[in-house]
């Protein structure tokens, strides 16, 4: 964390916290926060596109200059090691993904770099500004010094040079970045963690809600399978919402339905002093009752509108 952030407020196991802590008014209109757990990983190099096309479930073709991408990397079991947005730059690509990730996927990604001319490094001095209320976007990206990606569900992010952060959070509201989380929770946008890689299909995650998988390009690491349970099957694990409750446990931690197993806690938030989250779950019913850990909780199939879709 930089020092101009600590200024603001603190980086808990929560996410940013600031130090001015009074319960936010009912009007939170370009109220902020910082999302210190995403990172911003830079693919440069002129074989750049060609690197990522043959890695990622986005068609890296189509991203542009105007519109940000879901996508992720699979294994050749065609399961997520981490998923992120991705956008281009003048010199290649950036991928925001959790921070814990990057270097996940940077080993990952290392095997297969070394054909091409290409390169991977963290952006450094450059902080991850969230603003909520905005106007939704259809996926749009704006911004030369500091780029504006706008949020289907009315959500907006800059990525802020150092020297600059002080100008984007003075005179705002600031608020905890649980909120963000959980606007990802609402919104059911699920981020692959260390303890959850390899562990799901993208389409378990809903992943083709979000357009984060193309199945017009060409081949891809894991697209074999991803491929077969788009069109040759039906995918029996779902992702659902977590309603909030007092507690849960790590994520990873079985959920429980009826005494059986039936699927995995995916994300865990803590927000307004109750705890929910994303599970992926084997079942086609929009509400479940059950268990993860020693808490009973409710699951709610997750169900897009047009202003959550990525």
């Amino acid at each position: 964390m930089s020092q101009t952030i600590a200024t603001f407020g603190q980086v808990t196991d929560q996410g940013f916290v600031p130090a001015d802590a009074e319960t936010a008014p009912d009007d939170q209109t370009g109220a902020r926060t910082v999302l210190s757990q995403f990172a911003l990983l830079q693919i440069d190099g002129p074989d750049s596109e060609k690197f990522l096309q043959g890695q990622l479930t986005s068609d890296m073709q189509s991203v542009t200059f105007e519109q940000w991408q879901a996508g992720a990397c699979c294994d050749a079991k065609g399961r997520m090691i981490a998923n992120f947005i991705a956008t281009r730059s003048e010199t290649g690509f950036v991928l925001r993904l959790p921070a814990s990730q990057a270097e996940v996927l940077i080993n990952h990604l290392k095997k297969y770099a070394v054909f091409f001319k290409a390169t991977m490094t963290l952006a450094e001095n450059i902080e991850i500004i969230g603003e909520f209320n905005a106007s939704p976007s259809e996926k749009s990206m704006s911004g030369e010094d500091v780029r504006v990606l706008g949020w289907p569900d009315g959500r907006c992010e800059y990525w802020v040079p150092e020297e600059l952060i002080d100008k984007y959070l003075s005179d705002h509201l600031l608020e905890p970045e649980s909120r963000w989380h959980a606007s990802d929770v609402e919104s059911g946008w699920l981020w692959v963690q260390p303890s959850s890689s390899a562990a799901w299909i993208p389409q378990y995650c809903d992943w083709q809600a979000h357009d984060g998988i193309s199945f017009s390009k060409g081949c891809y690491t894991g697209q074999e399978v991803v491929a077969r349970l788009q069109y040759l099957g039906k995918s029996k694990r779902h992702l659902y919402q977590v309603a909030p409750c007092p507690e849960l446990p790590d994520i990873m931690s079985d959920v429980l339905v009826n005494g059986k197993a039936k699927g995995e806690l995916a994300s865990r938030i803590c927000f307004d002093g109750k705890y929910t989250g994303l599970a992926v779950v084997s079942s086609d019913e929009e509400t479940l009752s059950g268990e993860c850990g020693n808490q009973k909780i409710t699951l709610r199939r997750v169900f897009y509108t047009e202003d959550q879709r990525g």
